[in-house]
C-alpha cells in the first residue's frame, strides 16, 4: 500500500560526481532553508572522492552511491527515493538561497494544478568570488516561450509537484546534458508552469563546470529541441521552435567566441576550445562566420560600461 506524501513536504536531492570540495558547501545550504526540507538525500554517482566522507558529518542525511550512470540517472534515482510532494534538485557545485524553499512552495501550493514553479538565481565566481543576479525571464505562454529559449536557466532554482515529474518519467538517461531543459519542455506541455523573480539559487562557475564546453552543450540541446519539432507542428508553434534553434546556436557559439577571445587576451588559451571551435563549425557554421564581430562589439561595450561604473561621477554645477 502507497502512503501518501504529507501536504507540502519537500525533497532536496543532491546529486555529486567528484565534486566532493562542493559537497559540504551544498549541504549546508539545503538546510539552511526558512523552512526545513522534509528529506535531504545524497546521490553519489560513481564518485572516487569519497563524498560519503562529507555526508557522514550530517545525521539528517540519506545517502545513495551508484555506479556512475550519468546526471540524468542520478536525479532520477533520488526522486524515486523520495516520498515527499515536491522535489528541488541541487547540484553539489551550487546552493541553495535560505528562501528557496519557501517561495517555490508558496506558488505550487496556490495553484495546485502546476507542474514546477520557478525563480531567479545568483551567479557566483567560485576564484573571484563576486555575485551578480541573472537576469530573470517569465514563461510567460509556457511551452512556446520554453521553446524560444530555456528561460528557466538554473535547475536548483525550480521546485517539481513529483506526481507530475512521474508523469512524464523523470530525466532522459540518454542525454548527458541539456537533461532539465527537456524535462521542463516535457512539464510545459501537460501542466501550468507558476514563477517569480526573487533569487532562490547560486549557481557556482568554476573550471570543472560542465557547460563551458559550447560544443557539447549546443549538440544536446539541438537534439532536445529536434525531439519537440513533431509537437510544434502539430500545435503549429513552428515559429517559436525555428526561433529557439537559432537562438541557441547564436548563445554557444558566442559562449565559445568570448572564452576564445579571453583566452588571446590572457595569452593561456585551452587547447579544447580548438576541438570546440571545429565542432561548433560543423553544427552551426554560418553562425560561426558571423559571431566574431558581435564578439568583439560585446566586449568593447562591456569594457566601456565597467570603466563608466569605475569613473567617479562629478556633482552637478
Amino acid at each position: 500500500m502507497t502512503t501518501e506524501p504529507r501536504p507540502g513536504s519537500v525533497a532536496i536531492i543532491i546529486t555529486t560526481y567528484n565534486h566532493a570540495i562542493f559537497l559540504e558547501a551544498a549541504v549546508r545550504s539545503a538546510l539552511g532553508q526558512s523552512v526545513p526540507a522534509d528529506e535531504i538525500i545524497v546521490v553519489d554517482d560513481g564518485s572516487t572522492d569519497h563524498p560519503e566522507h562529507v555526508t557522514a558529518g550530517f545525521a539528517a542525511i540519506r545517502s545513495i552511491r551508484q555506479p556512475n550512470a550519468g546526471l540524468s540517472a542520478a536525479r532520477n534515482t533520488g526522486w524515486r527515493a523520495a516520498t515527499s510532494e515536491f522535489v528541488v534538485f541541487l547540484d553539489a557545485d551550487d546552493r541553495l538561497l535560505p528562501d528557496a524553499l519557501a517561495l517555490n512552495l508558496q506558488r505550487l501550493s496556490a495553484v495546485p494544478e502546476a507542474g514546477l514553479s520557478y525563480g531567479g538565481y545568483l551567479h557566483v565566481d567560485a576564484v573571484a568570488g563576486p555575485r551578480h543576479v541573472a537576469e530573470f525571464l517569465p514563461a510567460a505562454d509556457g511551452y512556446s516561450a520554453l521553446l524560444r529559449r530555456n528561460l528557466i536557466g538554473m535547475h536548483a532554482a525550480v521546485m517539481y509537484r513529483r506526481t507530475c515529474l512521474a508523469e512524464i518519467g523523470g530525466f532522459e538517461e540518454g542525454l548527458a546534458a541539456c537533461e532539465d531543459y527537456d524535462v521542463y519542455l516535457r512539464i510545459a506541455l501537460r501542466f501550468p508552469i507558476v514563477y517569480g523573480p526573487e533569487p532562490l539559487a547560486e549557481y557556482w562557475h568554476h573550471r570543472g563546470n560542465m557547460s563551458r564546453d559550447s560544443a557539447m552543450m549546443l549538440r544536446h540541446v539541438l537534439t532536445v529541441l529536434r525531439r519537440q519539432r513533431p509537437t510544434a507542428q502539430h500545435l503549429a508553434v513552428m515559429r517559436a521552435y525555428r526561433e529557439g534553434v537559432v537562438s541557441r546556436k547564436r548563445h554557444y557559439v558566442m559562449a565559445w567566441c568570448l572564452e576564445l577571445l579571453e583566452g588571446i587576451r590572457s595569452r593561456s588559451i585551452d587547447s579544447s576550445l580548438f576541438r570546440q571551435g571545429a565542432s561548433l563549425a560543423r553544427q552551426a557554421p554560418l553562425t560561426v562566420l558571423g559571431t566574431p564581430l558581435r564578439a568583439v562589439r560585446y566586449l568593447g561595450v562591456s569594457y566601456v560600461a565597467r570603466r563608466r561604473r569605475r569613473t567617479p561621477v562629478s556633482a552637478p554645477p
